[in-house]
């Protein structure tokens, strides 16, 4: 074989590895669902943890939690009630966050009570059933915390900056709830990277929200928004996926299978 034939071969080799592995590259990988099934909420560490609080249904799917001194109604403590419900199934894409989706039913029963009886801040662990492209990969924990401000009725302006009596504070000074993700909540897995169930915030009456301002002397109501989000990344460099294994293969075997060709033509013709 003359030296600029072989250089030519060579050339169109490379060039064949070239093509196949971009081809490579523009196979989008696969988007992955994930739903959350049996789910059960659980109230649990009161801020500040001498408040008197009473649960009940609690760990449950209407798990409930009460406290405070009534001011004007001997059965009318403040507190939080959670209403479960399935999630999903959302749809992950590779290295991304799903869409935002309901993972329960928040409501704030919002009663004057005494000051110094009330809780600052409480949390909720969220347990759920995994699944993954419908495979139970087990039972998972996910812990958010909210913060309470139980505001002062009489105030004028409030503490949202409305008009006492008119609004939100029709009934004197709404209260706020926010929450937030804990960073000790368990993950799971999605090929080699780590997800989570995070939160987004609730959902008022059709608007997003992070703080619920809450009317006094009645039940207030919000969806909690939540989103499976990235966690941890996979170290990069790692084993390539089975399906990654298999273009490699096809395309090796396409570009010596194209190097043969060319030498047969070449040594047909010498």
């Amino acid at each position: 074989m003359k030296p600029n034939q072989a250089a030519r071969i060579l050339a169109r080799s490379v060039a064949s590895s070239a093509f196949v592995l971009a081809a490579m590259s523009a196979v989008p990988a696969a988007a992955t669902t994930v739903a959350f099934q049996n789910v059960v909420g659980e109230w649990l560490l009161p801020v500040p943890g001498s408040t008197a609080v009473t649960y009940t249904g609690n760990p449950g799917a209407n798990a409930t939690v009460r406290w405070g001194v009534p001011s004007n109604n001997a059965n009318a403590q403040s507190g939080y009630n959670f209403i479960g419900s399935n999630v999903g199934p959302l749809v992950v894409p590779p290295g991304g966050s799903s869409g935002v989706a309901t993972i329960g039913t928040f409501q704030h029963v919002n009663f004057p009570i005494n000051a110094g009886t009330s809780i600052t801040g409480i949390s909720l662990k969220f347990t759920a059933d995994v699944l993954i492209d419908n495979v139970s990969v087990g039972e998972r924990n996910f812990l958010y915390n909210f913060t309470h401000y139980e505001t002062p009725n009489g105030d004028n302006p409030c503490a949202d900056g409305g008009a006492q009596g008119a609004g939100v504070n029709v009934n004197g000074c709404a209260d706020r709830v926010l929450m937030n993700f804990n960073s000790i909540s368990e993950t799971f897995m999605i090929g080699a990277d780590k997800y989570t169930l995070d939160l987004a915030g609730f959902l008022v009456g059709g608007n997003p929200t992070t703080g619920f301002w809450t009317t006094e002397n009645q039940i207030n109501t919000a969806s909690i928004q939540g989103k499976v989000n990235l966690y941890e990344r996979a170290v990069s460099g790692g084993v390539p996926e089975p399906a990654t294994w298999a273009m490699m293969i096809i395309g090796f075997g396409a570009t010596g299978v194209m190097v043969r060709n060319n030498r047969r033509r070449i040594l047909a013709r010498a």
